[in-house]
């Protein structure tokens, strides 16, 4: 069985995937509990993805794997009406099959080990808008383009120890592995089709990324009785940077009757320093009777006060990129009833609130602007239990409800040249909630 055990871990390592930095903390979820409830379960679950929630409650798993390799999603991203009220734009839509989560836990000499392997954050903001007009010879193009993408992975293991007949201390320790890339772009061009020459030009395009590994870990504790479960978290921020890299590029280009201007910006060795926040977690379950038990949990992320991410040098000039983010609050309820022996049905809300501030910074700084709001998620999911395998089946689904000083969408770079309608974001994902989990000894079967 050991060897089995060896042999899944290390099919775990090689995943490959774009990798990102998110400033939304609270999208992904992941097991069985923590995706049937909308990760309200910091008051201990016997899912292995306790090895992320709450550490301590790792004691309450019995010896599984819990798989979910793909989950279908839909993102939709972008402005009704980017060009005015009277004009509509295409709203972007994606589809995608994002891995989640693979973890199992056993037990070595006496020692309750859990390993797991999470999708931490996922994202794909993409959108784009192009208007062309004709006036006698005269065609004017405008177009703008916008993506922040990205992926942060990861892997880790996880143990708890019992302290007193109810009282539980578990940490975990992760290898983050993550890269963020943002890139917008505003473009003008007055057109002569007669000649085919350019009456005026203008381009203005910002690229950025880093690369970023280290190490994150989670302490947790747990009170733990047949009724009530109390659960409380601390999780560190991202440190002991393994490797970190990076390249920043830029360009503008304006020509017409009054101008002549080219400028362009490209350090393709940068050495970035990200900083992430502390977080702190608390977490409830009641149980309201022997079928249907209520979860509640909050959590609280720090916020970072402005610093700086890397110095850009290009030629004779030189930039600050500057990052930073504010602290944020987000909670959640989950409920869970048992129908039968064999069939569970779980549903829960929880927030999902921007940690990122867009703002106005002088010429020799660069930070990027973030089109983004405040968000909340709505899950509900059947769990069907056999005598060794569960199987969970679900719907997750969140929109923006707020977008909180939309007014410094205008700080994105040269959008003023656009004059666009920057009112009424729309960002929603679907995602279809699969996982499969079965008893640990079947590993040998398989």
């Amino acid at each position: 069985m050991r060897k089995n055990i060896i042999i899944l871990f290390l099919m775990v390592l090689p995943i490959k995937s774009i990798k990102a930095q998110n400033f939304l903390y609270n999208t992904e979820q992941f097991g069985i509990r923590g995706s049937m409830l909308g990760g309200a379960i910091a008051a201990g679950a016997d899912d292995e993805s306790m090895t992320f929630y709450n550490p301590a409650g790792i004691h309450k798993v019995p010896s599984q794997v819990s798989i979910s390799l793909f989950q279908p999603v839909i993102r939709s991203f972008g402005f009704n009406s980017f060009w005015g009220a009277r004009e509509s734009s295409e709203i972007n839509t994606n589809y995608g099959l994002k891995p989640s989560l693979i973890s199992f836990k056993f037990n070595l000499k006496n020692i309750e080990l859990a390993f797991i392997k999470i999708s931490k954050s996922e994202l794909t903001d993409f959108f784009n808008a192009k208007r062309e007009t004709t006036n006698s010879n005269l065609l004017n193009t405008q177009y703008f383009e916008y993506e922040y993408k990205g992926e942060d992975d990861w892997f880790g293991v996880g143990t708890s120890l019992k302290l007193t007949s109810n009282i539980y201390l578990g940490i975990s320790q992760f290898l983050s592995i993550s890269n963020f890339e943002y890139r917008n772009k505003v473009f003008l061009e007055e057109l002569n089709t007669a000649n085919n020459t350019s009456n005026s030009y203008f381009n203005s395009e910002q690229t950025s990324s880093y690369d970023n590994t280290g190490f994150i870990t989670k302490i947790g504790f747990l009170y733990d009785t047949n009724k009530h479960d109390f659960g409380f978290t601390i999780t560190t921020p991202k440190y002991l940077r393994i490797l970190k890299d990076g390249y920043y590029t830029g360009e503008l280009t304006r020509i017409d009757s009054d101008h002549s201007l080219g400028r362009q910006i490209v350090d393709n060795d940068i050495s970035p320093e990200i900083r992430t926040p502390w977080e702190f977690s608390i977490g409830y379950s009641f149980l309201v009777n022997k079928n249907s038990k209520l979860w509640l949990s909050t959590s609280y992320h720090t916020g970072i006060s402005d610093y700086k991410v890397a110095n850009i040098k290009s030629g004779n000039s030189a930039f600050s990129w500057v990052n930073g983010n504010k602290s944020v609050i987000n909670f959640g309820v989950g409920y869970s009833h048992q129908i039968s022996p064999t069939l569970e049905l779980s549903g829960g809300f929880r927030t999902n609130n921007l940690a990122y501030e867009n703002k106005k910074v002088s010429l020799t700084k660069l930070r990027n602007t973030i089109l983004d709001g405040n968000q909340i998620h709505f899950v509900i999911g059947t769990k069907f239990k056999f005598k060794r395998h569960d199987v969970l089946l679900g719907l997750d689904w969140g929109t923006i409800y707020d977008t909180p000083n939309k007014t410094s969408f205008e700080y994105l770079q040269d959008i003023a040249e656009l004059s666009p309608n920057l009112n009424g974001l729309t960002k929603q994902n679907i995602t279809i909630l699969l996982t499969y989990r079965f008893i640990i000894d079947e590993l040998i079967k398989l």
